[in-house]
């Protein structure tokens, strides 16, 4: 029996395949193009469904196994605005998009910053859905001319069954998706011209959406009784694909941004949300929360570097066919450096989330050498990430294990110094791809392969290593951190 897991990504969609063991079967990916410049990042809801037809065909015709499921992950925040034939009317905004800035203010003005939080669990902000769908119902008649409004998890399974089903962590992107009644919030939605009665109807994450149509398998070459399950939020099918199950485990993806979830006791709607930009947002366990941590230039950071201090160092490793991230990590592998690296290249993550902002870089010597730069970065994430951790503690987080996934979690280095600098254990999982697998856990529970997602946890999701806080870095990183707080409190605005 086979389970799928589709991911449909910024840049790429992807699929993969399952056996109950976790075991991939098969995969198919594809990439694509995004638009814009000048701070407008777009997709193109009609071209991205034909991908995604090309690796689900990918899969009809070549996979060894038929499926029996399949559940959908999906960016968050982005939606299509679909014509009465299932055509998008326009591109869609991605994250990043500078659209919804003066939006965000007006929201702000007309409902207040904590009544935002206490409905929908997320601290005002132009990254997600709300002021984008404002400043769409201000600029253009899209709003007005659409039948339908899906985000691209419920656009795929509208596709696929003809039915509109969305999972609650994928609609809390709206920030219109009141989370203690699990329902749209009217109010908000109406602020940006939009009906209810145009989004797809909010479920429990495993809720089967559909059978997929009968055109549409022969078309694919698919099961004719293939079952689509509601998936979630790409980061929440992550964090469920990690194992994250208990309020002690925390789950981090590594690669262009860093994202860190944790669990929350319950539903919170403090001050402190606010003002460090923590959120409060539904997991895919029924009745549980969700805060984030997020540093957003870590891939982006890593390369830059790589392709400018350490350039000549690249080539070298080009022509000797050797992996550059490898031969740094083994130079900078118990070093210590007195040069720290403020990660803000533009922009931010909490606890002060800025998409206006530059970083520091000190501590600079006519004797340092280039991978002590690179070793400050790296330093300097695991700094971010501590200062947002002091922040969520007050909401009563509590880790004692963070399980890394993505490119990042690659290098021992990177996690065995996350471990030494969080004081806790950092481990890495089986696969790389715990998205897809979330979804595949999602799909076998909801079908009914599986009694729990506690159980289908237990049975995919296994522990690859574990490294452990090192008591001989101890002192070096707890002066380095408090010099680094102090760097941050005088230059992270400048």
């Amino acid at each position: 029996m086979a389970y799928a897991g589709l991911d449909v990504g910024t840049s790429a969609t992807k699929v993969i395949v399952y056996d109950l063991n976790g075991n991939v079967i098969f995969s198919s990916k594809k990439e694509y193009e995004e638009y814009g410049t000048h701070g407008i990042r777009e997709i193109d809801g009609n071209e991205i469904i034909q991908y995604i037809f090309c690796v689900l065909k990918d899969v009809g015709e070549n996979c060894p196994e038929p499926l029996e499921a399949m559940a959908i992950t999906s960016l968050g925040e982005s939606v299509v605005f679909l014509d009465r034939d299932k055509q998008s009317l326009c591109r869609s905004m991605v994250t990043g998009d500078k659209r919804g800035i003066k939006e965000t203010e007006e929201i702000i003005q007309r409902f207040g910053a904590q009544h935002i939080l206490e409905i929908t669990g997320l601290p005002p902000c132009e990254l997600y859905g709300l002021p984008k769908y404002r400043w769409i119902y201000k600029n253009t008649d899209i709003i007005e001319k659409c039948e339908t409004i899906c985000f691209y998890e419920d656009y795929v399974g509208y596709i696929l069954t003809g039915k509109r089903k969305v999972s609650y962590s994928s609609a809390a992107r709206s920030m219109a998706f009141d989370i203690h009644k699990k329902c749209w919030d009217l109010e908000l939605l109406q602020f940006a011209g939009i009906k209810v009665s145009k989004m797809s109807e909010p479920c429990e994450s495993g809720s089967v959406v559909g059978t997929i149509l009968p055109e549409i398998a022969s078309k694919l070459a698919l099961n004719p009784n293939l079952k689509i399950v509601v998936g979630g939020h790409d980061q929440s099918c992550a964090a469920l694909g990690s194992g994250l199950s208990n309020m002690q485990t925390g789950e981090c993806g590594m690669g262009t941004c860093e994202f860190m979830f944790m669990r929350l006791p319950n539903i919170k709607k403090e001050q402190i949300m606010l003002e460090n930009d923590l959120t409060c947002i539904p997991y895919i366990f029924p009745n549980t929360y969700l805060t984030s941590l997020e540093v957003t230039t870590c891939g982006i950071l890593k390369n830059w570097c790589i392709n400018t201090f350490l350039k000549k160092l690249k080539i070298q490793c080009d022509q000797a066919g050797k992996n550059v991230f490898d031969e740094v990590d083994k130079l900078i592998d118990g070093k210590e450096t007195e040069v720290f690296v403020l990660p803000q290249f533009g922009s931010s993550g909490n606890p002060d989330i800025n998409h206006n902002v530059t970083g520091t870089i000190c501590g600079l010597r006519t004797d340092t050498k280039s991978e002590e730069i690179y070793q400050a970065i790296l330093e300097g994430m695991a700094f971010q990430f501590k200062m947002g951790l002091e922040k969520a503690k007050k909401l009563g987080v509590k880790l004692n294990e963070l399980i890394c996934t993505g490119g990042g979690s690659k290098s021992e280095v990177t996690l065995q110094m996350r471990a030494d600098i969080l004081n806790i254990n950092v481990s890495t999982i089986n696969t790389e791809e715990s998205g897809t697998l979330g979804c595949m856990i999602l799909a076998a529970t909801g079908t009914g392969a599986f009694r729990s997602l506690n159980e289908a946890i237990d049975s995919v999701v296994h522990t690859k290593k574990t490294y452990h806080p090192q008591k001989n870095r101890q002192e070096y990183y707890t002066k380095k951190y408090k010099k680094y707080k102090n760097l941050y409190n005088k230059m992270h605005l400048f």
